[in-house]
C-alpha cells in the first residue's frame, strides 16, 4: 500500500527528529546546569530551549506512538476486550482521535503563523514560529499514520483479525 510505504519512509526521518530532539534538550540543560551551579553563570537561551525541544519531542513522539498503536486507549481495549468488538471499539477510538488531530492541526497553523513575527525571550531574531512550527507538522504526521491504522484495522473489522 502506498501510504504504508509514504510512512514507513517518513517514519525513518521522524526517528531523526526524535533523536536529535532529545539530543538538543540534553544538551541545554547540561550546558544549564553547568554554568549555572559550576561556573556561576547562568544562561538565559538554555532553559527557555530546552522547553522548546520537550514540546518537539512530545510532539512528535505522540505522532509516533500513533503510528506503533502505543497509546494508552489502544493497549487496555486489546487487554480487555476481545475479537470483533475490539476492533470496533479501536477503531471508534481511531474516528475520535482523528477528528482531534484534524482540529489540531487546523488550529495550530494560524497560532504558528502568528507566531513568526514574535522573536523569543532570549534570543532576539529567531522567531518563535520555528519551535511552534512542530504542532501543525506532527499533526499533520498523525492524521496520516492514523489513517495507515484506520485502513489497516478497518479490513481487520472484515477479516476479524484485529486489523493486524
Amino acid at each position: 500500500m502506498l501510504l504504508t510505504t509514504i510512512n514507513t519512509r517518513i517514519m525513518k526521518l521522524l526517528n531523526w527528529v526524535i533523536v536529535l530532539s532529545m539530543v538538543f534538550l540534553v544538551t541545554s540543560i547540561s550546558l544549564q546546569i553547568l554554568n549555572r551551579f559550576i561556573m556561576k553563570i547562568p544562561m538565559a537561551w538554555t532553559e527557555e530551549y530546552s522547553k522548546y525541544f520537550f514540546v518537539w519531542l512530545a510532539m512528535f513522539g505522540s505522532a509516533k506512538a500513533v503510528r506503533e498503536k502505543s497509546h494508552i486507549f489502544v493497549d487496555i481495549m486489546e487487554v480487555l476486550i476481545k475479537g470483533r468488538v475490539s476492533v470496533l471499539c479501536g477503531f471508534a477510538a481511531d474516528c475520535v482521535s482523528m477528528v482531534f488531530f484534524v482540529t489540531l492541526f487546523y488550529v495550530s497553523i494560524p497560532w504558528t503563523v502568528k507566531n513568526f513575527g514574535v522573536d523569543t525571550e532570549s534570543i532576539p531574531g529567531v522567531a518563535l514560529g520555528w519551535f511552534y512550527l512542530c504542532i501543525p507538522l506532527s499533526a499533520a504526521l498523525m492524521i496520516l499514520f492514523g489513517l495507515e491504522v484506520m485502513i489497516a484495522r478497518g479490513k481487520g473489522i472484515f477479516t476479524n483479525k484485529g486489523g493486524e
